[in-house]
Formats: structure tokens, C-alpha cells, sequence
């Protein structure tokens, strides 16, 4: 059997948590993400 949710692609960026889901830039760490959706999206 697949494991998974049906349709879900395990490649897809926005499963990665270092890549901003709002507008898909990488950051090399957490805290940079962290802070550039503060700034960039008012989180």
C-alpha cells in the first residue's frame, strides 16, 4: 500500500519548514525564516 495522504507530493516545497510558504524563498535556518516572515509577511 502507499503510505500517505493520496496525491500528496513529498517533494513539494512547502514541506520543507526552511522554505517560506507565503513566497517560497529558502533560508539555510529557522530563525532566518522565522524572522523574514516577521518582517517581510507581519507574522
Amino acid at each position: 500500500m502507499d503510505q500517505g495522504e493520496p496525491g500528496l507530493d513529498y517533494n513539494d516545497t512547502n514541506l520543507n519548514p526552511l522554505t517560506c510558504d507565503i513566497c517560497n524563498k529558502s533560508f539555510d535556518s529557522l530563525d532566518k525564516l522565522g524572522e523574514h516572515q516577521k518582517v517581510a509577511h507581519d507574522m
